[in-house]
């Protein structure tokens, strides 16, 4: 039923909320010419879905230049793990000095900014090598070495050659180290894990991993030549996870192969000195990197239980988004000849609570989340695709209000009726949309300018469903034809 609105209206809808809060659709404001504006809104399904059921069992696609560490037990969501591949670069015509003498020890360095959990969980980090025969084909062609549940062990040795025990929070640090601050009042304290490679011997070898290195640099020096030359004969990469202790999350930021070395220098008496110093290897965007992540199959009770529930969820990483069914049959017979000014949609969130969780640790909220057609995900994150507001919208969280909100939706309608003018078949799933947290870019101004990946922090988010009494809507603006109505 189409609801009629004189012209040089102001529209003002107060939606539903699930505390105290409430979201406004917007004012629409006719023309001079007192062109009559309607206003009409439609029903809309929602349901919780499994991201892996949705996703072959792949998970999501993660290329990016981020990597994730850790185990939680959620009393929700239940455990959680992640761990990561990584290769390293090595520069173009990389040497050390002249006067190189050997390599003393050798460390990767895991940093990080932030982290989810317990910031005094004891946790543990092991560090295995890739296998010398593993074939990463990361030149774009193979999508799959991207998604989230691959198996490590096809690329990775099974023998670890570091661990660390380490937690979060460093209390070694001491206060004026981890607040020291530059000449512009940034923090100068970076924190990290550090593992000693040369705990035991290179798989295959009589060698630490700094001597193999060594051995390596002396009689393969055109090893060192570029990336590609050292990875496929020195160093293929490494696989890190943790072997021991749940209860945190890392968010690594960077990653570094650091090198200490000694060499020799000429003295003020013409005499030889050694020095000492070091080299870093960084794992950058250039080369290969992708987090594994998994998710406890207690997620599958949110997805039995949605339509017994007035809500849906979002869980990430890679573990529950929303999935929303338009009404889309009924909306093209009731506005295919009209023209869509605005359509809206507006999802309430639930306001996080930790009184009643076991861990006492609140979940982050998803800052960001994607309005896409559900067909279009892989293609979407498998083409570093941003979004176009057309057939993919942002919406940014807003603390205000508790919701997201979609208010150019009109062009994607506009273009849905569009192809069913043209066509009379209806693909599965074509009138059914994803809700999908994502992590954005930014410029120096910190505005958005586009979309990085899969929201790959732990966080979560309740969503009001709607009821029969109170359903969830999206509300059209439109005009019709000039003459077409008194």
């Amino acid at each position: 039923m189409k609801f009629k609105f004189l012209a040089i209206i102001g529209l003002t809808a107060t939606l539903y909320s699930c505390d105290d809060s409430t979201t406004g659709i917007g004012d629409f404001v006719a023309d001079e010419d007192q062109i009559k504006a309607y206003a009409t809104t439609y029903n809309v399904e929602t349901k919780t879905v499994k991201v892996s059921d949705i996703s072959d069992g792949r998970g999501v696609y993660s290329r990016t230049s981020s990597a994730y560490l850790g185990k939680i037990t959620d009393p929700d969501f239940g455990e959680f793990t992640a761990d990561f591949i990584t290769q390293v670069n090595c520069p173009e015509d990389f040497a050390y000095p002249s006067t190189f003498q050997k390599i003393t020890s050798t460390q990767l360095e895991l940093y990080y900014m932030s982290y989810y959990g317990d910031s005094l969980a004891p946790m543990k980090v092991g560090i295995n090598l890739l296998k010398d025969d593993v074939e990463i084909n990361d030149d774009g062609n193979d999508a799959d070495i991207y998604y989230t549940t691959y198996d490590p062990y096809q690329y990775a040795q099974t023998q670890v050659i570091g661990e660390k025990d380490y937690a979060a929070y460093d209390k070694s640090v001491s206060d004026s180290i981890r607040n020291a601050t530059n000449s512009s009042g940034q923090k100068t304290y970076y924190p990290s894990v550090v593992i000693d490679l040369d705990k035991t011997k290179v798989p295959g070898t009589d060698m630490t991993f700094s001597e193999y290195l060594q051995d390596m640099y002396v009689n393969h020096r055109e090893y060192f030549k570029d990336a590609n030359t050292f990875i496929n004969n020195v160093l293929k990469g490494f696989y890190v996870h943790n072997t021991s202790g749940e209860g945190s999350v890392l968010y690594i930021q960077d990653i570094w192969l650091r090198t200490y070395f000694d060499y020799t220098i000429k003295g003020s008496q013409d005499q030889d000195s050694t020095v000492s110093s070091y080299y870093a290897f960084a794992a950058t965007k250039e080369i290969f990197m992708s987090t594994r992540l998994n998710n406890d199959e207690k997620l599958d009770d949110f997805v039995t239980d949605a339509n017994k529930t007035k809500d849906t969820y979002l869980k990430t990483p890679a573990g529950l988004w929303t999935e929303i069914t338009l009404p889309l049959e009924q909306m093209y017979d009731d506005l295919k000849t009209d023209t869509l000014n605005s359509v809206s949609l507006t999802l309430t969130k639930y306001r996080n609570t930790i009184e009643n969780r076991e861990n006492g640790i609140e979940m982050g909220t998803p800052q960001y989340l994607l309005l896409l057609r559900k067909n279009d995900l892989k293609e979407f994150f498998e083409g570093n695709h941003s979004y176009d507001n057309r057939t993919s919208f942002l919406a940014t969280y807003n603390s205000t209000t508790n919701s997201y909100s979609f208010s150019s939706l009109n062009r994607l309608i506009s273009y849905i009726f569009a192809e069913m003018r043209n066509s009379d078949e209806r693909p599965e799933g074509w009138d059914k949309l994803l809700l999908v947290p994502v992590q954005v870019e930014k410029d120096s101004q910190n505005k958005v300018i586009g979309i990085s990946s899969h929201d790959l922090e732990v966080n979560s988010a309740r969503l009001f469903k709607g009821s029969d009494d109170n359903p969830l809507q999206i509300t059209v603006i439109y005009t019709e034809p000039h003459g077409l109505k008194d």
